[in-house]
């Protein structure tokens, strides 16, 4: 992906525990960007439920100087693909993300991992 990429699945069980996305809570813990003083790494994504596919999810600059959302997906999304990425998105009702200029949405769910 353009920020991130995972071999491994995060998910561990078929019963799966969610909470809709929000800007909030799918943003990165460690979100680097152009003007840090120190270099850092990024914290690794959330994993997440978009249309019901199963993949990892983060909102934040990612290394660029504006904030975005970027999904990539174990499975082909019929309009986003395997990996998406825009700046060009709202979340105005949790668990539904609005992007691009033409109307377009995808709902995501934000999956609790048990500790």
């Amino acid at each position: 992906m353009l920020y991130m990429h995972s071999n491994a699945s995060p998910f561990m069980s078929t019963d799966i525990k969610t909470e809709p996305g929000t800007e909030e809570n799918l943003q990165l813990e460690r979100d680097p960007h152009p003007f840090d003083e120190v270099p850092q790494a990024p914290s690794t994504f959330h994993p997440v439920l978009v249309d019901g596919i199963r993949g990892l999810a983060a909102v934040g600059s990612l290394g660029g100087y504006s904030t975005r959302i970027a999904v990539e997906l174990e499975e082909e999304h019929p309009d986003l693909g395997r990996e998406f990425a825009t700046k060009y998105f709202m979340i105005n009702e949790p668990g539904r993300v609005e992007w691009g200029h033409d109307g377009k949405s995808f709902t995501i769910q934000k999956i609790i991992l048990e500790s």
